[in-house]
C-alpha cells in the first residue's frame, strides 16, 4: 500500500473515531443505538471513558446503550462496572428497568468472561422465581451463562450442568437447551457425563424439561454428535 493510500485509510477511520466520539458526548438516543455496530468494529480506547460515563448516566435508555455498546467492543476491564451497574439496578421496577437489566446481563455474557460465572449464579438465588416480574431477568442470566460457556468457559459450563438440577423446571429446561448450543461448533467434544445428563432429563417429570432434553439430544444429532445421535435414535 502506498503512503498516500496507508494516510487516507488513517485519515478514514480517524473520521469515523471521532464521528463516534461527538455521538457519544452529544448524540441523541436513536443516533446512540446507531453507531453500536460502528464502535464494535473500530474498538478505540477513546469510547471506554466516554463508555463508563454513560453507564452511570441518569437516563435509564442511555445506561442501556452503554451496556450493548460494551459487549460490542468486547473489553474485559468493562465486566466489572457492568457488575457494579447491575447491583445498582437490580431492584428497580418498571418496563425500562427490565430493558437495562437484561441488556446489562447479556453485555457481561458477551464479554465472555468465564469468572462472571459465580456472579450469574449468586443472581440467580437472590431473586425469587415467585416473582413474575423477574422472570425475564432469571432467563437473561442462563443466556448470558450459555453465551460465555459458547465461548468456552468451563466455569460457566459446570454451572449450566448444576442447574439441571435446580428446583426450578423453567431454570431446569433452559439450561439444557443452553448446554447443547454451547457445544454446536464442537459437537463431539460434550463430555459424556453432560451428555448422559442431558439424556436422563427426558425423563424429568416436568414435560418442558423432558422436551427440552429431547430437543437437545436432537440439535446435537444435527450438527454432528454422533453419540447424541445414537442417543436420540434409541429414544
Amino acid at each position: 500500500m502506498s503512503n498516500s493510500a496507508s494516510e487516507s485509510k488513517t485519515h478514514f477511520s480517524e473520521d469515523l473515531i471521532q464521528g463516534c466520539l461527538d455521538v457519544l458526548t452529544s448524540g441523541e438516543i436513536e443516533d446512540l443505538f446507531e453507531i453500536i455496530p460502528r464502535i464494535g468494529v473500530l474498538r478505540d480506547p477513546r469510547f471506554t471513558e466516554p463508555l463508563l460515563a454513560l453507564l452511570k448516566h441518569r437516563d435509564t435508555r442511555r445506561r442501556e446503550f452503554a451496556a450493548y455498546a460494551m459487549a460490542a467492543v468486547g473489553n474485559g476491564e468493562f465486566v466489572d462496572p457492568l457488575k457494579q451497574c447491575f447491583e445498582e439496578i437490580k431492584e428497580l421496577r418498571g418496563a425500562a428497568a427490565e430493558e437495562l437489566q437484561v441488556a446489562v446481563l447479556e453485555a457481561i455474557g458477551a464479554i465472555g468472561d468465564d469468572g462472571a460465572a459465580e456472579f450469574f449464579l449468586a443472581v440467580l438465588e437472590s431473586t425469587d422465581p415467585e416473582r413474575r416480574a423477574k422472570a425475564r431477568m432469571r432467563r437473561g442470566v442462563v443466556e448470558a451463562m450459555g453465551a460465555v460457556a459458547q465461548q468456552g468457559g468451563e466455569r460457566a459450563l459446570d454451572a449450566l450442568l448444576g442447574l439441571t438440577r435446580n428446583g426450578d423446571p423453567e431454570l431446569r429446561a433452559q439450561s439444557v437447551a443452553e448446554l447443547s448450543v454451547a457445544y454446536w461448533h464442537r459437537p463431539n467434544e460434550i463430555p459424556e457425563s453432560t451428555l448422559q445428563r442431558i439424556y436422563q432429563l427426558r425423563e424429568d417429570p416436568d414435560d418442558g424439561v423432558s422436551q427440552s432434553s429431547v430437543a437437545a439430544l436432537d440439535s446435537l444429532a444435527d450438527v454432528g454428535c454422533r453419540r447424541a445421535e445414537r442417543l436420540f435414535r434409541s429414544e
